[in-house]
């Protein structure tokens, strides 16, 4: 106790690293990959897994174990097998008791806590289990939220804390996202943090599609960071809470730092860490539209003036429904992704209406 109490105030505060996995087997295997090269001495892994129907499981497992698994992606040789893994259903976590000296990992991915959820909870609630677990069993100081359709370098992780370190009052921090490219090391930004105004209700991603040259090396204070990579302060989610499970998926960080700035924490875009981030492993193409549409209405709703609310919606539907709608109907002339933004629409009306 008395060694861990040394490294958490000094270089490495004790991280709980959180993947959700939902389908994504090939990605999540990756992912695990590079977080096993991570070069940072005190942390906890947990994978999220939401009830996958692909076979995740087992292709995990069989990983874990050692064994061979149809991914021609994988470098197997820097891993030490096998990975220890504790596998949890999600309706008797609070009934396990954790071995801190055998599930901490030192600077490799060597012990592996799996929570079996027994349905798809979404982003948000997938999230917050895992979340809510570590906070009842470990000691821990930060999350780290990281999407499973992420490669991390090697740096990133002690980079990010070196930075909120040098902050105060430092509730949420993201780094500098790139582009995956599976042939090459990319330098297209696509998130270097994010402004949000609430006048209209329309987030705007700093540096997306800009080649990288030194633009963004400067840590800053922003409105957002992304949710694929979200370093969130334990303190922060004993004052405010977690993930609003009402989002379901889209929208739920920007909401979340925004409660976080009102309680008086600041989100920091860390320069220093990078990752890549494939964007595209929780698109599923019209289910995506409807939540992005229907939770626009939903945050309006939950941290809006009366004043910034009725400007949110003259700017939605004297323009930004207009724009959707006609890219919908003329460009894409895709009529299955067209209903799912009605609907979305219809839905985000109604939630406006409630009490």
């Amino acid at each position: 106790m008395e060694s861990a109490q040394i490294i958490r105030t000094n270089m490495y505060p004790l991280v709980a690293v959180i993947v959700l996995n939902w389908n994504g087997w090939k990605d999540t295997i990756e992912c695990l990959k590079s977080i096993n090269n991570l070069d940072y001495l005190n942390y906890y892994f947990i994978l999220v897994d939401n009830a996958s129907q692909d076979d995740s499981l087992n292709k995990i497992r069989d990983f874990c174990s050692g064994k061979h698994v149809n991914n021609p992606r994988q470098d197997l040789s820097k891993f030490d097998w096998p990975i220890d893994m504790l596998e949890i259903d999600c309706d008797q976590l609070s009934y396990i008791k954790l071995d801190h000296n055998r599930y901490k990992n030192s600077n490799r991915l060597e012990k592996l806590i799996i929570i079996k959820n027994d349905k798809n909870y979404g982003f948000t609630e997938g999230n917050n289990i895992a979340m809510k677990f570590a906070v009842d069993k470990l000691a821990l100081d930060y999350f780290l939220l990281l999407n499973n359709d992420t490669i991390v370098d090697q740096l990133f992780l002690k980079n990010m804390i070196k930075s909120v370190c040098e902050h105060t009052n430092i509730g949420f921090a993201g780094p500098k996202i790139y582009y995956y490219m599976p042939e090459e090391v990319s330098n297209i930004i696509s998130f270097a943090g994010g402004k949000l105004g609430l006048n209209s209700s329309e987030p705007h991603p700093i540096g997306v599609d800009e080649v990288d040259n030194g633009q963004y090396n400067t840590d800053r204070i922003v409105d957002y960071v992304e949710g694929s990579c979200m370093l969130v302060s334990k303190d922060l989610t004993s004052e405010i809470g977690f993930f609003n499970p009402d989002y379901f998926t889209y929208w739920e960080e920007i909401d979340w730092c925004i409660r976080g700035k009102k309680a008086g924490y600041h989100t920091l875009y860390a320069s220093k860490a990078s990752i890549w981030h494939k964007c595209y492993g929780s698109d599923t193409g019209a289910r995506s539209i409807y939540y992005m549409i229907r939770n626009r209405f939903l945050f309006i709703k939950e941290n809006e003036s009366k004043g910034q609310k009725f400007t949110s919606l003259i700017y939605y539907f004297c323009y930004f429904f207009w724009k959707i709608f006609f890219s919908l109907t003329i460009l894409h002339r895709d009529k299955t992704k067209l209903r799912s933004f009605i609907r979305g629409t219809y839905d985000g009306i109604k939630i406006l209406r409630t009490k």
